[in-house]
């Protein structure tokens, strides 16, 4: 149920050039407390983005990506919506 789901959004100084990456985001949301830590659940399979796995830790979003709903996962129980 979406309406249950916590959401966090993401501030201005996240963005770099008009772009985020997934590490800053998963950072930003507090679903990883370091960049390292994020960069290991991107490396181990653990991070998914609207059901797609994220494997990359290169991978970035524009702001126009978070118009329609952007659900973030990490793991099998942490997840949340991000906004802008």
């Amino acid at each position: 149920n979406s309406a249950n789901i916590p959401s966090s959004k993401l501030k201005a100084e996240d963005f770099r050039e008009g772009k985020v990456d997934i590490l800053q985001i998963l950072v930003s949301s507090g679903l990883t407390a370091s960049r390292g830590e994020a960069r290991r659940a991107v490396e181990q399979g653990g991070v998914s983005v609207n059901g797609e796995k994220v494997t990359d830790i290169h991978t970035s979003y524009e702001a126009s990506d978070f118009n329609e709903e952007f659900l973030l996962k990490k793991g099998k129980k942490s997840f949340c919506k991000i906004e802008v």
